[in-house]
């Protein structure tokens, strides 16, 4: 039989956050997520703190945040399934600035290492910053 710990407040006995490896709990979650689909008009499928997606042209996307991450040094993770053989999909900076990650979005680019796009049927993209 399974069971389930349902709650309202996650905290310990005395009020606070609990920890975990040394962190409190909250920076150890998912800041945002998104799936969506990026073909035509760009459509969120399902989504965590994600306002919305600005379709920049052919397999080139940003996603802006509900509320904005900590700082620019959060980790995106990107995911895509679809038949579109040699691309590859993350964030992408010709000049290796990092200029796309800012704290209210991220750019995302679906791209051949000769920097032809295309666009994704079933994209995903994964936030976790402190």
């Amino acid at each position: 039989m399974a069971s389930a710990v349902v709650s309202d407040n996650f905290e310990t006995s005395t009020g606070a956050i609990p920890q975990l490896g040394g962190a409190d709990v909250t920076s150890r979650l998912c800041s945002a997520w998104v799936n969506f689909n990026g073909t035509g008009t760009v459509a969120i499928r399902a989504s965590y703190n994600i306002s919305s997606i600005t379709d920049n042209g052919t397999g080139d996307y940003t996603i802006s945040f509900t509320t904005n991450v900590a700082d620019v040094n959060y980790s995106v993770s990107c995911g895509q399934c679809d038949s579109n053989n040699g691309r590859g999909f993350g964030v992408y900076d010709a000049r290796g600035t990092f200029t796309n990650q800012l704290v209210s979005s991220v750019r995302v680019r679906n791209a051949s290492l000769s920097t032809d796009t295309l666009d994704i049927v079933n994209a995903s993209v994964t936030i976790h910053s402190n």
